[in-house]
């Protein structure tokens, strides 16, 4: 037994010794190989590449065309070639991963031959998919191999940060070269090993430049978060210098294959984060690893229309996002990745900046002197708006420039656009414009005003075609500061399917409101995607404890329903309200007790706008004159036009003579919304009427049978709202 023991003792502690000695050799088991292109096709994978365009600096202008990028004998070909194109005397090609997906830590590695003769700078680098801590050099970016053709059998590896960048404050980027003197003959293995703590830069897997993580900011490692993979071969430029005589065309950078592996640990969910409401086909995935499984879940109503267990999941959204959660199991390696989606009514993508610049584009002309940054300090709501300091002026407007592209307008439909803004002095001006992004026509623009306060301006179009555009927001007029936030691009039907900000709390508690009356003592919080209203003291009436948001737009003569999910420690009693944000306090929806429990349920009701039109509404929830803690989440207002089909007015109107029914010619069934009271003529006494309840889901929850024959009307007061009913019966009058 003492030796079973001993040699039990034995095997634990070998174990530890190898964790913590060998940490190496047990995660090398879980390095995957997660993406890779052989080049093994006869065209360019258009499925894992995309092509750059035009120039971007040096003296060619990049191309698709098989002239300038070609796959043959298993290796891609990047093509300079010396030729009158667009303008240009030289064209080339640069590739970049589809959709610039990402890697956070891993090898990215690529087996490369490097072209020859004076004027030429290939490269094989890295940038930022998500531009997390603004544009470029802020974000960062890694060069994997840059190799200057004028300077031969040197190979370069570099790093660019917000502190160490090529204008040299505060420090010149760092990096280190080697000497490789077959490099324009021979393939070689150019590679990085990233982790948190430093990145190696390796020719052959010989180290010959560590940069090291210091802690001390994302000013000097803004290497956590993901880059994407280019390659490309320039032409000129300060580096190289322009060709010569002694310059040979075309020249080619060879690539036998790149490939990228990781930790199942660091690997990522990729996908839209910013879908609008009720978006269907969405993919999302994680890297395809040979033999994994990946089990996914979604957050709400949110379905998966295919691929629960593979490493690519296609998703139909409702209203409300949340964290997208997957399980990645690799022989013995699993991970858990959540990803968090954001869905709302607004096309715009990271409006309010809380991403960094993700998805914005920022152009500053060389005529001019200007920075555009992120700020904590002059945020309008969130953490972060955009600070933009105009130095110079150049000779037009759109030479300081923010935007946002790849947008899709659609012929005939109405538009709104609008923006938070304000200017270190008075009196500033900016000018919003959209336009098409092909032929650059404008569809709508204007001028604005700024002062020193935050002011939300707003333009308003009606599209006259299909187009892509651009949203631009131009501030070449006057020299000084300008603060943008919250931006928001949308369509009267896509807002009126949730009015709500951040109805499922994705965004922390943005745009709600806890007030407390009477000494009441409560506060609020989000906790994994739910708001949690922790109750010291309720006070005395239901009204000291208010959760809510206002400034909705409630309209005479129409139709609302209010959903939300909710529960609470114990069951308890609250008041749903929809009305007047000012005295007299008008409630608009009538007395709306919602009876809570423990488990967390979907509740709903509805509302005809009686009162005249209300821009300035709020949605709340009396929470108060109990301690019991409450648990909101999934909160929608929308505005409710049809039930299957028939309009709100027809069904109060009662124009609904011959009502689907069942196949019996004797039963008519009809499905309506309930209001506060439902009034049945049941005067012809020929039967019972049977009322079923149904709830919006169409599942049936409650039945009641009339037994007052003896009376012309009978009257059934709803307990709760928001119940559709099918009944057989002669006659409606609601």
């Amino acid at each position: 037994m003492k030796q079973k023991f001993k040699n039990n003792l034995i095997i634990i502690y070998s174990c530890i010794f190898i964790l913590f000695v060998f940490p190496s050799l047990v995660k090398a088991q879980c390095e995957r190989l997660v993406w890779a292109d052989e080049f093994n096709g006869t065209t360019v994978d258009q499925t894992k590449w995309q092509f750059g365009y035009g120039n971007t600096g040096g003296l060619h202008y990049y191309t698709d065309r098989e002239e300038n990028a070609t796959i043959s004998d298993g290796t891609l070909k990047i093509i300079a070639r010396e030729e009158s194109y667009m303008g240009f005397d030289y064209t080339s090609a640069l590739l970049f991963i589809k959709n610039k997906f990402g890697w956070r830590y891993g090898r990215m590695e690529a087996s490369i031959k490097l072209p020859g003769t004076p004027g030429f700078v290939p490269a094989f680098w890295m940038m930022p998919s998500d531009d997390i801590y603004g544009w470029w050099p802020n974000s960062g970016e890694i060069d994997i191999m840059e190799y200057v053709t004028t300077l031969p059998d040197t190979i370069h590896g570099t790093i660019h940060t917000q502190y160490y960048n090529l204008f040299g404050v505060p420090e010149l980027p760092q990096g280190g070269t080697t000497y490789i003197p077959d490099a324009e003959t021979a393939f070689h293995v150019y590679a990085v090993e990233w982790t948190e703590d430093k990145i190696d830069f390796l020719v052959d897997d010989n180290i010959y430049f560590t940069f090291n993580n210091q802690n001390s900011g994302y000013e000097k490692w803004p290497f956590d978060h993901p880059f994407y993979i280019i390659l490309n071969l320039a032409i000129g430029g300060g580096w190289a210098g322009p060709p010569n005589q002694n310059t040979v065309f075309p020249q080619i950078m060879e690539v036998d294959y790149v490939r990228v592996y990781q930790e199942v640990d660091d690997i990522i969910i990729s996908g839209d984060d910013f879908p609008q409401y009720n978006n269907e086909g969405v993919i999302y995935s994680v890297p395809d690893i040979d033999e994994a499984t990946t089990y996914w879940s979604l957050p709400g109503n949110a379905n998966i229309i295919s691929g629960q267990n593979s490493h690519q999941i296609i998703v139909d959204w409702d209203c409300f996002g949340g964290d997208i959660i997957a399980e990645v199991v690799s022989g013995s390696c699993s991970k858990t990745v959540n990803y968090p989606v954001k869905v709302s009514s607004n096309f715009l993508a990271n409006p309010g900046f809380e991403k960094g610049v993700k998805y914005w584009m920022s152009r500053v002309s060389h005529l001019v002197t200007a920075s555009t940054e992120l700020t904590t300090e002059e945020a309008h709501s969130g953490n972060f708006a955009l600070d933009i300091n105009v130095q110079t002026l150049g000779s037009n407007t759109w030479d300081i420039q923010v935007s946002q592209q790849d947008l899709v307008i659609e012929s005939g439909k109405q538009y709104e656009f609008s923006f938070w803004a304000k200017a270190d002095v008075g009196n500033r001006q900016i000018n919003a414009v959209i336009i098409n992004t092909n032929n650059y026509s404008v569809y709508a623009g204007e001028i604005y005003t700024l002062t020193t306060n935050w002011v939300q301006y707003t333009l308003q179009f009606t599209a006259n075609e299909t187009a892509t555009i651009a949203l631009n927001m131009d501030m070449g007029f006057t020299t000084g500061r300008y603060y943008l936030d919250d931006f928001v691009f949308t369509t009267p039907e896509l807002y009126n399917q949730n009015q709500l900000i951040n109805g499922d709390f994705t965004d922390g508690s943005n745009g709600w409101n806890l007030t407390t009356l009477g000494g009441a003592q409560a506060t609020g919080t989000v906790v994994n995607g739910e708001y949690a209203v922790s109750i010291v003291s309720g006070g005395n009436y239901s009204w000291d404890v208010h959760l809510g948001q206002e400034n909705l737009l409630i309209e005479n003569g129409k139709d609302y329903v209010v959903s939300f999910d909710a529960y609470s420690e114990a069951p308890r009693a609250i008041y749903a309200i929809v009305g007047k944000n000012a005295d007299p306090w008008t409630v608009y929806c009538g007395t709306q007790e919602i009876s809570l429990i423990a488990d967390k349920q979907t509740y709903t009701f509805s509302f005809l706008m009686n009162d005249i039109t209300d821009p300035q509404a709020r949605l709340g929830f009396d929470v108060g004159a109990s301690s019991t803690d409450v648990y909101f989440d999934n909160i929608c207002i929308a505005e409710e036009s049809t039930v299957q089909g028939y309009t709100m007015e027809q069904i109060r109107n009662n124009l609904l003579i011959n009502p689907p029914n069942s196949g019996d010619s004797s039963i008519r069934e009809l499905t309506i919304l309930a209001l506060d009271e439902i009034l049945i003529n049941d005067s012809a006494q020929t039967a019972q009427s049977v009322i079923n309840f149904y709830n919006l889901m169409m599942e049936k929850v409650a039945s009641e049978i009339n037994d007052s024959r003896n009376t012309d009307v009978s009257v059934w007061t709803m307990y709760n709202h928001g119940y559709v009913i099918k009944t057989p019966t002669n006659c409606f009058c609601i």
